[in-house]
């Protein structure tokens, strides 16, 4: 790993410390690299409110929310297309079973899915229609439920950021692939990477025991615990496997993940089995400030990223508390996972925290200059270093 100076590691810490003095989280974890390498990476925190929690730790498991969906589901399909098996240009009605699909569905391209464009709404709560159900329907009743509800706007003619997209991205993954979305993604896409604990946790499924996870909170199903259970509603009553959340992960092995996405977007390297040239078109935007296919990109102003990370950068944040970022031009990366919503959904300081954060990094890697066309150069490798 490349070394920072102590003072720069000792500001991130300090960061860090004060996120929790501030209330924004009881647990966080955070990397910094450039070009694919590790410069820093630290932990503050405990795992929960309790006093006899444990610390957080670079081990330590977050609910990654809707990182799921660009760490799971769009990289899924990104392997399916390596595979021949689909295209971005490929449509709803040519990967899914007609008998649930309605027709108003049956032309939505992978692409305005992927890229929040196809008109579908953001949110609806449909965990309380699937724990109504039967359990044995419980699994596929997410996909079948976004089929079923209207368009709120014409295909392509706006953006709106939507769960409903995902869900039935899903259903895509799994009947072109086969397999339910938790083993593709272990067999097809982590394991091969040497990530051994990221991945979706089933309900009922043994093994993760002796994990440390951090604290969520009770959220809208008192049921649920709050510790190594999907957060989101929706993907928990769909028995915790979903295409729009459900994904675990420590901060290092999203580190590795989005190191990996770097490498092969500059065509240093496949990303597994994925070809650098998939990568390369599920991370460019068709549109300048447009989303990517199932990436985020920057918004002018009020970036969670900060000020310093280019127009070419991509990422996503989770609702838990969890964020990556990767510029693609400039080489800076940020992995950033906390808990706040076990301090209350509602907690919203992370917005004003996330920034401060990212602009720090920046800083010391030389980006923060204004210069956004320039590459970053690591603060103490400059000949008047202090």
């Amino acid at each position: 790993m490349l070394e920072w100076d102590d003072a720069a590691a000792s500001v991130l810490q300090g960061i860090l410390e004060a996120g929790l003095a501030q209330g924004v989280y009881t647990a966080a974890v955070a990397l910094v690299g450039l070009e694919g390498q590790l410069l820093w990476q630290g932990a503050a925190g405990r795992l929960s409110q309790e006093a006899a929690s444990p610390p957080a730790s670079l081990d330590t498991l977050f609910d990654l929310a809707s990182l799921t969906k660009p760490l799971a589901t769009a990289l899924a399909l990104m392997l399916l297309g390596g595979w021949g098996r689909l295209t971005l240009e490929s449509t709803l009605g040519e990967l899914l079973p007609v008998s649930w699909l309605p027709a108003d569905k049956r032309g939505l391209t992978l692409e305005s899915l992927l890229a929040h464009r196809a008109g579908l709404p953001g949110w609806r709560p449909f965990y309380r229609q699937i724990l109504a159900g039967p359990e044995a329907a419980h699994a596929t009743s997410l996909s079948r439920l976004a089929a079923a509800e209207p368009l709120e706007y014409s295909p392509g003619s706006a953006t709106l950021y939507s769960d409903l997209g995902f869900m039935l991205l899903q259903a895509v993954v799994e009947v072109a692939s086969g397999q339910d979305l938790d083993s593709w993604c272990r067999r097809e896409l982590y394991e091969p990477l040497g990530l051994k604990t990221l991945g979706f946790k089933p309900k009922g499924r043994p093994g993760w025991e002796n994990l440390a996870f951090a604290a969520t909170e009770e959220g809208l199903i008192p049921t649920r615990s709050f510790q190594g259970e999907v957060h989101d509603e929706n993907a928990w009553a769909a028995g915790g496997v979903a295409g729009h959340a459900g994904l675990f992960g420590s901060g290092p092995e999203v580190f590795s993940l989005a190191a990996a996405l770097y490498r092969a977007y500059r065509g240093e390297e496949n990303l597994g089995a994925i070809p650098c040239r998939l990568v390369q078109q599920f991370l460019t935007p068709d549109s300048p400030g447009s989303r990517t296919p199932g990436f985020d990109v920057p918004t002018a102003g009020q970036s969670s990223a900060g000020r310093y990370f280019s127009q070419a950068s991509v990422g996503h944040t989770g609702f838990t508390g969890a964020s990556l970022w990767l510029d693609l031009q400039r080489g800076q990366m940020v992995v950033l996972l906390t808990n706040r919503v076990h301090l209350g959904r509602y907690n919203d300081k992370i917005k004003a925290f996330r920034p401060r954060f990212h602009e720090a990094v920046s800083g010391y890697l030389g980006c923060a200059s204004g210069e956004r066309n320039t590459p970053c150069i690591p603060w103490n490798t400059l000949p008047n270093s202090p």
